[in-house]
């Protein structure tokens, strides 16, 4: 029995290359194996639009959703040695009930007293607000740049 036959076709590797990354992702490499891991989210016709790094997971934003992924590991053996199993959701937004986006760089303590800095998406949508954590640390890590390109994918604006 093929894929195709239990729920449409697995998206590979080129479905990919026309995407638009974004914040770290810009210099990094376009490795197809891990590409092909997002790609078991997307419907067959599903196309990615942006891939953006965030804490500890990756938002994939695509012509319907914004996936926010994160890793699968799995505890093996007698030494608990996590291993990799792929890419899980673990938050998608319909891009259609986005009414607005915001970038918010707020200054943050941590549980020891370090002063960081909190770099967040905010999404305005039709079932509330949403917020999603870019990266905590010394300095913000979207560029103003990026994040138009960002909100221009999701609100339906072409990206850079």
């Amino acid at each position: 029995m093929s894929l195709e036959s239990i729920g449409g076709r697995m998206q590979d590797a080129e479905a990919f290359d026309g995407v638009v990354f974004l914040g770290t992702a810009k210099n990094a490499k376009r490795d197809p194996y891990r590409l092909s891991l997002f790609g078991t989210h997307l419907e067959s016709d599903e196309r990615p639009l942006v891939i953006l790094p965030v804490q500890g997971g990756t938002l994939l934003v695509t012509d319907r959703r914004l996936l926010e992924l994160r890793a699968h590991l799995e505890i093996h053996g007698a030494w608990n040695v996590k291993e990799f199993q792929g890419y899980v959701i673990q938050r998608s937004i319909d891009r259609e009930s986005v009414r607005l986006i915001e970038h918010a760089v707020r200054p943050a303590v941590d549980g020891v007293g370090n002063r960081r800095i909190e770099d967040r998406i905010l999404f305005t949508t039709a079932n509330g607000r949403e917020e999603i954590l870019v990266s905590r640390g010394p300095e913000p890590t979207l560029p103003d740049g990026d994040f138009e390109a960002l909100r221009d994918a999701v609100l339906g604006r072409h990206a850079k």
